[in-house]
This record gives C-alpha cells, structure tokens and sequence, in this order.
C-alpha cells in the first residue's frame, strides 16, 4: 500500500487539538462540537484552560473592563456569551468576586468624577 504506516499518538489533548487545526489559524478551523468522542471520551476535557490561560484570559477581561468603563456585571455577561466563550467560563466559574469588584471600582471611580464635575459646575 503506499500510505503511512499508522502511529500510536503520543498525547489525546494534541490530537484533538491538531483535528480542528486548532493550532494553525492559516488553515481551516473546524468547531469543537463537530467533534465526535467515543467510548465515553469526554472531549471537552482537552479544551479545558491551564492555570496559565486563565490568568492570561483574567488580565484580558480586567483590562477590557478598565479600558471600556464596564460598570455594570450584567452588560459584562452579556459580551462576555457574544465574545468568547473562555471569557463566559472565566466570569461565571471562577474569579467572579475580583471581577466583581473591578467592575464595582469603574463604578464608583466614574460617579465619583460625576461628582466632582457637578460640584464644579454648581
């Protein structure tokens, strides 16, 4: 036959990854649902984030709220479920207390300036 000789794969988590070309943005990016898992494999478990990429994922999301003014959780959610699903994960399962509070803190920096602004005028 003139075809490779088939290999033993060396990690589930690359195969997955390299079956949706998940790694190379020049070819054609196939959706992780098209992907079907046999004998109970549980394919989401190879897109789960590392400690790494979520801390990475964690900077995105507090410098986006900083740099837009987010100040409100819900308006957050909302673009978090239209932008990225890392994003949705982030905010709902982990570290919602920080981003919480980092939303809280836009708040209260832009009332406080309101404030500032109306007493200048008043």
């Amino acid at each position: 036959m003139n075809c490779p000789a088939p290999q033993k794969i060396a990690s589930g988590k690359g195969l997955v990854r390299y079956m949706i070309h998940m790694d190379n943005p020049e070819k054609f990016q196939y959706s992780k649902s098209e992907i079907i898992g046999h004998n109970g494999a549980d394919v989401e478990s190879y897109f789960e984030l590392t400690a790494t990429n979520k801390l990475i994922i964690m900077k995105d999301i507090i410098r986006y709220i900083y740099e837009n003014e987010v100040d409100n959780y819900s308006d957050f959610l909302m673009h978090c479920i239209e932008y990225d699903d890392d994003w949705f994960d982030i905010a709902i399962n982990s570290n919602t207390l920080a981003i919480n509070k980092m939303i809280d803190a836009v708040w209260q920096k832009k009332r406080n300036m309101s404030e500032t602004n109306f007493n200048k005028h008043a």
